[in-house]
């Protein structure tokens, strides 16, 4: 469990009285940039009331893992900028949290692993530097699991982060130390990455949206795999509202010329999309289920999922149950993940295996026993499933499907020992429902569908066309104005919350030929 030092002694705020703390942490992203260009409330106010929220919370959830001891100041630059009557940002004096596997210029960015436990970068990934840019202040990194292969977030250098609508539950991952702090309000931003599902999943478990967009949208620099689409993850914002998954957009998109697969401008108003106005009528949604039978499925998250879909109908749409054929996934996962599982640790294992964790162990081990072969038959059937889906999305905008075919589950129990009555022995099993729609590259957003009787998150994902991340949002959005209840918060008793133990076991991870 991760203790703090203060960052708020001797920080004087002499007006925060004036505000409530609770109403200032409910806030959305837009609504803070709002009230500090109005001069309502300045940014160093905001950033205290969020540090305080951090040092009350995260030892219990342990979603933050290094905080940026430089928040203050540039909350109080924000400020000086602001009175001297520059023009406000986007993101005025708006705080936010990065996954700790993104690098952040003098901050540590140590990947979950005890291989980089005290790497100190040099400079900011562009998505960082877009966002400070835009006037976000950056107060710390999130917790995830060694190198983000994991649907746990746990790792030896920080432990485990918990999820706020139930400590006892996986918040999820890779994201998940993003998604818990969100949900917890330690901020109403964070940055998350994608592979199979890293954004959607901890979204889905902590009742919260973030997007996936197309690889290149967001461009991703520095890594040494500028070309390939699933060696790299894909970056992408986690929040509460839809409304800020535009205004992160707005900043975080456009080309770059350090990273060679940078989408160009294409003049998509991602703000007009998030406001929720768009008129969907007509448009048809596929309701997937279970995928055509390929993922095992809950039943409370079947009939949550199913309701969330067909609730479009009353925003104009055409819903009905379809699929396309979705057989060949695991053997397109099998050679496109154990690509990007040697390309990036190969070397590290033959040197530190000894350092890594067990999940991360095995992932490797099993991608190195793949021959060239075995990778180029995964591509040559990924392309051919491409078409599939995008021969099937002709007589459809959208794709609706659970995120997770499960709802949280117990920290103690690291994977469900089955799912809908079906056993699941596999780590692919759980997040296949992601991973179906990650290696067609088509942008898809997660929003929340409801709880379970016991109170646990449920989401789902909304698929669009290729490159029309506007559309995903125009959907999302009108969903959250015609459900505006699903979009809330747990409400948090610290003193009652009694954590399961630190000492947990995840089981090997098996990607099998």
């Amino acid at each position: 469990m991760i203790i703090f030092r203060s960052l708020c002694e001797n920080t004087p705020v002499p007006n925060l009285e004036l505000f409530m703390k609770k109403e200032v942490l409910e806030w959305s992203a837009g609504e803070i940039a709002s009230q500090i260009s109005k001069g309502s409330i300045t940014a160093i106010e905001v950033v205290k009331t969020f540090i305080e929220q951090i040092e009350t919370v995260n030892p219990v959830i342990n979603a933050v893992c290094t905080l940026n001891e430089n928040a203050f100041k540039e909350a109080e630059e924000a400020d000086s900028r602001r009175k001297s009557g520059y023009p406000a940002r986007d993101l005025e004096g708006v705080p936010f949290l990065v996954k700790d596997i993104l690098q952040t210029k003098g901050i540590r960015t140590t990947f979950g692993s005890l291989l980089l436990e005290n790497d100190i970068p040099i400079e900011d990934t562009i998505s960082v530097e877009r966002l400070k840019n835009a006037g976000g202040i950056l107060l710390g990194k999130t917790n995830t699991p060694e190198f983000a292969h994991d649907i746990n977030t746990t790792n030896k250098i920080f432990g485990t982060t918990r999820n706020p609508w139930d400590v006892n539950v996986t918040a999820g991952g890779s994201s998940g130390g993003s998604g818990a702090a969100v949900a917890s309000a330690m901020a109403p931003l964070a940055l998350g990455t994608d592979l199979g599902g890293s954004i959607r999943i901890p979204c889905s478990f902590n009742n919260l949206t973030g997007l996936r967009p197309s690889p290149g949208r967001i461009p991703f620099y520095p890594t040494d795999y500028g070309w390939d689409t699933l060696v790299e993850h894909i970056q992408g914002p986690m929040v509460r509202c839809v409304s800020d998954i535009g205004l992160a957009m707005k900043v975080l998109s456009g080309p770059d010329d350090r990273d060679p697969s940078s989408m160009p401008n294409d003049g998509m108003d991602f703000c007009k999309a998030a406001l929720g106005t768009q008129n969907l009528e007509g448009r048809r949604i596929a309701y997937a289920g279970n995928i055509g039978g390929v993922i095992p499925l809950d039943k409370e998250v079947e009939k949550l999922v199913k309701s969330g879909a067909y609730a479009f109908e009353n925003l104009g749409c055409e819903v009905k149950d379809a699929c396309f054929d979705a057989s060949d996934i695991q053997d397109i996962i099998t050679g496109t993940r154990g690509f990007g599982m040697v390309a990036r640790y190969a070397e590290r294992y033959d040197k530190y295996q000894h350092l890594m964790t067990p999940q991360l162990i095995n992932q490797v081990s099993a991608a190195l026993d793949l021959s060239v072969r075995d990778v180029v038959r995964s591509e040559r059937l990924r392309t051919a499933y491409w078409h599939k889906i995008r021969k099937f999305m002709t007589n459809f905008d959208y794709i609706i499907a659970p995120v997770v075919g499960a709802p949280p589950f117990r920290l103690d129990e690291p994977l469900p020992t089955q799912v809908g009555g079906v056993p699941v022995d596999r780590f692919q099993d759980v997040f296949l429902s992601t991973y179906v729609f990650s290696v067609t590259g088509l942008p898809m957003i997660s929003v929340p569908c409801g709880l379970t009787e016991d109170g646990r998150p449920v989401g789902m994902q909304i698929i669009s066309r290729r490159h029309r991340e506007d559309q995903a949002i125009e959907a999302a959005s009108a969903y959250e104005r015609l459900l505006p209840d699903l979009f809330v918060r747990p409400e948090m008793d610290l003193m009652a919350l009694k954590p399961v133990s630190d000492a947990l076991t995840t089981p090997g991870v098996t990607i099998k030929k």
